[in-house]
């Protein structure tokens, strides 16, 4: 447990160095703009959900990506390989530390606009399970390109389709029915979505199809990175 606190620490430095934690709160900045301009509006609510929804996604799927990008590029991650390190803990500390980030930025979202007056708990659970699932879903896709560019060109149809598809059902632009509920993220959805506007939900199908989804995207990226880019 200490080899992994260890990575994890290793893991928010190399964040830090490689400036994914600066733009991410940059992000998160330029959406806490928009949602000042809109704080006496009606939507405020349905925006602030739009925006974590996106917040913590991007985050998640996008700067995991680049982080590892950067990391071959100067040859940390092929030193790191030929180490005892235990894959599962590396994988892991990385994306619990991304997750994190992606946390705290989207708690200081709904922090700037409602106070604590939201279920900070539900909330809370919503975020971090959008971040892992992203996360674990940019790990998976990345093996598939091999530089940050065409990651980000093949990639991006998969991410609307991960993100956009719940978020328009959520927004009405669309009605799937009974399908949204085959969605990954549509657990998290409907708890970030209680939290901030008290909407009625079954929070046993919310927290329940997080703990199903996350094991089931970790063995699929898990598999998928250790074959493509450990073992290349």
């Amino acid at each position: 447990m200490s080899n992994f606190f260890t990575l994890l620490k290793w893991q928010f430095l190399l964040l830090h160095k490689n400036s994914i934690i600066t733009i991410s709160f940059a992000v998160t900045l330029i959406y806490g703009v928009i949602l000042f301009f809109f704080k006496d509006m009606a939507v405020l609510d349905k925006l602030l959900v739009t925006l974590v929804l996106n917040d913590p996604s991007i985050i998640g799927f996008f700067f995991i990506a680049l982080g590892i990008y950067t990391e071959i590029k100067h040859q940390i991650l092929p030193a790191i390989f030929v180490t005892p390190v235990n894959l599962h803990a590396l994988i892991m500390s990385k994306v619990l530390s991304i997750s994190i980030v992606g946390v705290v930025c989207s708690l200081g979202l709904a922090i700037s606009v409602k106070g604590f007056s939201f279920d900070i708990v539900s909330y809370t659970a919503g975020s971090f399970g959008i971040c892992v699932l992203s996360s674990l879903l940019g790990l998976y896709m990345l093996t598939y390109a091999t530089d940050f560019l065409k990651f980000t060109l093949t990639s991006v149809p998969i991410f609307l389709l991960f993100i956009n598809v719940p978020m328009l059902q959520y927004l009405e632009g669309i009605d799937i029915g009974f399908t949204k509920y085959f969605f990954p993220i549509q657990g998290s959805v409907d708890l970030i979505d209680a939290a901030i506007s008290g909407t009625s939900i079954n929070y046993w199908y919310g927290y329940f199809s997080i703990i199903l989804m996350l094991p089931v995207f970790y063995v699929f990226a898990y598999t998928r990175f250790k074959k493509k880019v450990v073992q290349r």
